[in-house]
C-alpha cells in the first residue's frame, strides 16, 4: 500500500506541476499566469517527478508488471488532478501539499 501511495503521489504532483506550466491552469490555480522561467521550472519539476516515479517503479519489481503498474497509476493520478482541478480549484493548494507529506512519508516508511 505505501508503495501504491508513493507512486501516486509522485505522480499527481508531477501531473500538477505540469498544469502549474499551462496558462489557463495558471489562472486557476495562481489567479495569475507565471512567468516564463516559472513556468519551465513547472515543466521540468513535472518530467522529473514523473521520471522518478518510473525509476522507482522499475526498480521495485518484473519490469513488465512495473511498467503496466505506473500506466495504471498515471491514469489514476491524472483522473485525480483533473476532477481537482475542475470542481475543487480553490483547494488544489492544500492537496499539493498533503500530495508532498504523503510521498515524504510512504517514502520514509519504505525504506526504513
Amino acid at each position: 500500500m505505501m508503495f501504491f501511495l508513493l507512486i501516486c503521489s509522485l505522480c499527481s504532483l508531477a501531473f500538477i506541476a505540469f498544469a502549474s506550466s499551462m496558462s489557463k491552469h495558471q489562472k486557476q490555480i495562481f489567479g495569475n499566469e507565471l512567468n516564463a522561467k516559472q513556468t519551465r521550472y513547472a515543466t521540468i519539476i513535472g518530467w522529473l517527478l514523473f521520471a522518478l516515479s518510473l525509476v522507482i517503479c522499475i526498480l521495485s519489481g518484473k519490469l513488465s508488471n512495473m511498467l503496466s503498474f505506473w500506466v495504471g497509476v498515471l491514469s489514476f493520478a491524472a483522473l485525480f488532478v483533473g476532477v481537482s482541478l475542475s470542481y475543487f480549484e480553490q483547494k488544489i493548494k492544500a492537496f499539493t501539499l498533503a500530495l508532498c507529506i504523503l510521498s515524504f512519508m510512504s517514502a520514509t516508511m519504505l525504506w526504513f
